[in-house]
């Protein structure tokens, strides 16, 4: 039946039921036989009292039906999407529109509960680690830049070929009574040196432990290829400070107790080997490569200085495309008058301006400076203190008066 009478209540005398039929149970199959008379014989009957009626022949194949496999008494509309069963507009709205037959529903329904509870627990799981790493990030920023000694780990590593190296010889000598500048073990007296010229701090702040030269020929994982994608830049960029952490634990050196690793690699001959040094605020990690044939000790130690300062926060002082010093947060005197030569290199610009266009090489570490730039990186000043220092005095009221009405005791209107 696929539509009622009227006066749907008359449908008892034909159809006895327990209540009368709606519009909601339709369409209604109200007669399943073999025999084809019977079933015309129903349908005249229910089209007297004025009921709407079709026959319907089952499918001879095996396993196929007109009627909905979960309510035997509806025609079936469609079939599950999963299973091929026949459905029934009621079982694709008991599946919210979908498609699907009662157990294939609630399989999908298991599943999509198992993968949010999956998906909230990685989240929780994920939330916990940012936590853990924001947790290490604050620690880590306190360390740097409150009271406790920070400890500068520097672990060499030189191929066999280099033993007897001269800059090796020269960098690893003891220091002299008066610090000279030219030997590893000079880094921490300079950079206590500068932090109590900006600190007035006279405690020894910077530690320094010295290990190695261990015998290895290193070959660090490349650091980045053209055309890297962001997640293969990112692994190359962890894989990189991974490898030396590997090489100084598999020498004994507890690499995890530094505040600031540095790696220094001996090896090669070309004179331009510091360009592939690296220091990272990441990590607190850095990395130093010295030329073989280098002569000035003064020279990898302002590079070593100078990645060390990268990973205490502390950003380039020199332009990129000459290798020149920035006016004026790379010169430590900026307003020296005449403003060449410098008396010092600043650490992130590394030499010293000379010129316009010159600059020299350091031979010791005391002709090194850290500016009030760098300072304020390092979280040593407050930046409104670097940025007080970079601004030119204000012109007072009594230099903008014009001459001829200036009084005799103020001082000179300055020249253009």
């Amino acid at each position: 039946m696929v539509r009622t009478p009227s006066d749907p209540a008359v449908t008892r005398s034909v159809l006895p039921r327990s209540r009368p039929i709606t519009p909601h149970d339709l369409p209604l199959v109200t007669r399943v036989t073999d025999n084809l008379e019977v079933a015309h014989a129903t349908a005249a009957r229910l089209r007297e009292v004025g009921a709407k009626v079709v026959i319907v022949e089952e499918p001879t194949g095996r396993g196929e039906t007109a009627f909905c496999a979960i309510h035997p008494a509806q025609f079936s509309a469609r079939q599950c999407s999963r299973c091929e069963a026949a459905i029934c507009p009621g079982c694709i709205a008991d599946a919210r529109g979908a498609p699907l037959c009662r157990a294939c529903w609630t399989r999908r329904e298991e599943r999509l509960r198992a993968t949010r509870i999956r998906q909230l627990f990685a989240l929780l799981v994920f939330v916990a680690f940012l936590y853990k790493v924001w947790d290490h990030l604050k620690e880590d920023a306190a360390q740097v830049q409150g009271t406790v000694p920070i400890t500068i780990g520097i672990v060499q590593f030189a191929p066999k070929s280099a033993e007897g190296a001269q800059i090796i010889r020269q960098l690893n000598q003891a220091s002299a009574n008066e610090p000279t500048g030219q030997t590893l073990r000079d880094v921490a007296d300079w950079f206590n040196r500068e932090h109590a010229r900006y600190t007035a701090d006279k405690d020894r702040r910077f530690r320094v432990e010295i290990r190695g030269p261990f015998t290895v020929d290193v070959e660090p994982p490349t650091l980045r290829n053209d055309g890297d994608t962001w997640f293969q830049a990112m692994f190359r960029a962890w894989q990189y400070p991974q490898y030396f952490k590997g090489l100084a634990r598999d020498h004994g050196v507890p690499i995890d107790d530094y505040t600031v690793k540095v790696f220094v690699v001996y090896g090669g001959h070309s004179p331009d080997m510091a360009s592939h040094s690296r220091g990272s605020k990441k990590g607190r990690f850095a990395t130093a490569f010295v030329s073989l044939d280098e002569r000035n000790p003064g020279y990898p130690l302002v590079t070593i200085a100078h990645e060390v300062g990268h990973a205490l926060g502390a950003n380039d002082a020199y332009d990129p495309e000459t290798s020149l010093s920035v006016h004026p947060e790379g010169f430590v005197e900026p307003f020296a008058d005449p403003l060449y030569p410098q008396r010092y290199a600043e650490l992130m610009a590394v030499d010293i301006p000379v010129g316009p266009n010159v600059e020299w090489e350091i031979a010791r570490l005391d002709q090194l400076r850290v500016g009030h730039q760098s300072a304020a990186d390092m979280g040593w000043i407050p930046p409104e203190q670097a940025k007080l220092f970079y601004t030119p005095p204000a012109v007072t009221p009594e230099e903008r008066l014009d001459p001829a009405t200036r009084p005799d005791d103020a001082p000179p209107t300055p020249a253009n």
